[in-house]
C-alpha cells in the first residue's frame, strides 16, 4: 500500500493568496478534484492524506505549510490540483486552453504518470495545453517535497471553452482520470458488482458509460439498455451520445436523441433501414396510413414509409409522398 500526499494549490476562495478567478475559481474547483482524487485513492486501496492548506497568511506561507505537510511522512508522490489562468478568452473561441503537468524532472516514474494523465485527459475531450509536461524549477512545492512532485493544471479558468468541457465533464470525473494515471489502473464504478450485467448508473473512469456481462466490460454488446438516468443506445459496450438514430432492443425499435430514447417523440423518424412512424419514442409497426414531417406527408405501411407508393383513385402521390 502506497502514501500519496494531495492539495488543493492556493488559500481558500476570497482569502489571501487564493487561486485564479474567472469563469472558474481555482480555490473552489481545485479542491473538489483534490477531494474526490483522495477519495478514488482510498478506494483503490491507497492511503491518500489531504495537505490543503487553508490558513496561510501569504502565498509563501501557503507553499511552506503545504510542504511542510507532505513532508512529515515518507511518501511515494505529491500531488499538486492547480487550475491555469492567462487565456482571457471569456466569449470562448472554439479552442480549449487544455491540461498540462508540472514537474521540476521527468524521473521517478513522474513521465509515466503524467504521459497516463494526459491520455486520460484526452479521453476525457480535454485539450492539451503546449507540451504537455513542462519542466519547472521555480515552482516551491515541486522543488521542496521529499517525494516525487507533480502539478496538474487541469484547465484554465478564464476559458469559456474550458469552463463548459469542465462542467460536461464535471470534477468526480476528473478525479478518477488522475487516480487511474497515478495508478496505472482502473477504479471500477462502485454500482459494478462482480455479477452485476447491464449497464452501469456512473460513467467509468476514461468518461464512457459501459455496459457490464457478468462484472466485465462487453463489447459484444449493441442494443437500447436502461440505468437509472434512462434508456441508451450502447453499441459495442458503450453508450453512443452521438447517436440520432432509430435502434433496437428485445422490446422493439426505439427513436434515439443524442444517445438517449426520447420517449416524447412523436413523429416520422430514420435509420439505415428507412423512415418509421414513431409513437411515444417506439416504431408503431401496427400503423398504417398518412403520417407527416417537415418535408411532407407521407404513406406509411406497417410502421414504416413506403417510398415506392406512387397513388391511388382520390390522392397522388411520387416516391410515397403526397403531391399537393
Amino acid at each position: 500500500m502506497a502514501v500519496y500526499n494531495v492539495h488543493g494549490g492556493h488559500n481558500p476562495a476570497g482569502r489571501v493568496a487564493c487561486g485564479a478567478v474567472g469563469l472558474l475559481d481555482e480555490s473552489k474547483e481545485d479542491r473538489l478534484v483534490a477531494f474526490e482524487l483522495i477519495n478514488y485513492l482510498r478506494k483503490a486501496g491507497q492511503t491518500a492524506r489531504d495537505c490543503t492548506c487553508n490558513n496561510g497568511t501569504s502565498q509563501r506561507d501557503v507553499l511552506e505549510k503545504i510542504v511542510k505537510k507532505c513532508n512529515e511522512v515518507t511518501a511515494s508522490y505529491d500531488i499538486s490540483i492547480h487550475l491555469n489562468s492567462g487565456r482571457s478568452d471569456s466569449n470562448g473561441d472554439g479552442i480549449q486552453g487544455g491540461f498540462e503537468v508540472h514537474v521540476c524532472s521527468t524521473d521517478k516514474g513522474k513521465k509515466e504518470i503524467a504521459d497516463r494523465a494526459i491520455t486520460n485527459m484526452k479521453a476525457l475531450g480535454f485539450r492539451i495545453h503546449s507540451t504537455g509536461i513542462v519542466i519547472r524549477k521555480d515552482l516551491y512545492v515541486l522543488n521542496h517535497t521529499k517525494a516525487p512532485a507533480l502539478l496538474f493544471e487541469i484547465c484554465f479558468v478564464d476559458d469559456k471553452d474550458d469552463y463548459n468541457q469542465y462542467r460536461k465533464v464535471g470534477y468526480k470525473r476528473i478525479a478518477r482520470a488522475l487516480a487511474e494515471a497515478i495508478l496505472n489502473r482502473t477504479i471500477e464504478d462502485d454500482t459494478v458488482a462482480s455479477n452485476f450485467t447491464g449497464l452501469a448508473n456512473s460513467a467509468h473512469g476514461d468518461g464512457n458509460w459501459y455496459y457490464y456481462t457478468n462484472g466485465k466490460i462487453d463489447t459484444s454488446v449493441t442494443t437500447v439498455a436502461k440505468n437509472k438516468n434512462g434508456w441508451w443506445f450502447v453499441k459495442n459496450g458503450k453508450v453512443d451520445f452521438s447517436c440520432n438514430s432509430v435502434e433496437k432492443n428485445e422490446n422493439g425499435w426505439w427513436k434515439i436523441v443524442n444517445g438517449k430514447v426520447d420517449f416524447n417523440y412523436n413523429g416520422l423518424a430514420k435509420n439505415a433501414n428507412g423512415w418509421w412512424k414513431i409513437v411515444n419514442g417506439k416504431v408503431d409497426f401496427n400503423f398504417t396510413g398518412l403520417a407527416q414531417n417537415d418535408q411532407g406527408v407521407w404513406v406509411v405501411e406497417n410502421g414504416k414509409v413506403n417510398f415506392d407508393f406512387t397513388g391511388n383513385k382520390e390522392c397522388q402521390f411520387n416516391g410515397g409522398k403526397l403531391v399537393l
